[in-house]
């Protein structure tokens, strides 16, 4: 049986363990957001298909119709696409058309494969709003994708969990002295 002064003694936690304590601790967090992280990417990829190709003819005339407020290609405002489909722009109009940096000259033909990084909001002379935003996303599970997350994530999650833990037994120790001595007193009435 334990005396009452050993009880009554705060336990201290040495240096050592508590450095492993964290590391574990960060090791742990950043698994944990690299299994959700995984989770998520694979269902985000889950409905991948083989790569298309997507021929867009811009007839004679396009110009005009989309200058006057037209959607002659019906083209959406947010066009997606998946990573290695390639995008033909076959230009049969009298002016040049813009998406982007891409530019297709009159009475040419341009093919572009798409990657996510080709993704965003794009100035685009093919659509009447003057922008489109290409949505590229993609084809299958890469680990590259979630690298950076998951570390900056898992490292900044275990770190504050680490901090946290340190907080709350730095507050608790005043207040363990006081619970003991109220346990104490309640077993010696008998309660």
């Amino acid at each position: 049986m334990t005396s009452t002064a050993e009880r009554a003694t705060p336990k201290t936690i040495s240096k050592r363990r508590r450095r492993i304590e964290a590391a574990v601790i960060i090791a742990v967090s950043t698994l944990v957001i690299g299994v959700l992280s995984s989770v998520a990417l694979l269902i985000y990829t889950a409905d991948t298909r083989d790569p298309v190709v997507h021929n867009l003819e811009i007839p004679q005339g396009s110009a005009e119709l989309i200058a006057a407020g037209e959607n002659p290609l019906k083209i959406p405002p947010t066009w997606t696409f998946y990573a290695d489909d390639t995008l033909v722009l076959d230009n049969q109009d009298d002016v040049a058309h813009v998406l982007g940096n891409w530019v297709v000259q009159p009475h040419s033909v341009q093919s572009f494969e798409l990657q996510p990084a080709y993704g965003g909001f794009f100035v685009c002379t093919l659509h009447p709003s003057g922008g489109i935003t290409l949505s590229i996303q993609p084809r299958d599970y890469d680990f590259a994708i979630i690298a950076l997350p998951t570390f900056g994530f898992g490292i900044a999650v275990g770190v504050i969990i680490v901090i946290g833990l340190n907080v709350t037994r730095a507050l608790g120790k005043d207040d363990h002295e006081e619970w003991r001595q109220v346990v104490e007193r309640d077993r010696s009435d008998g309660v």
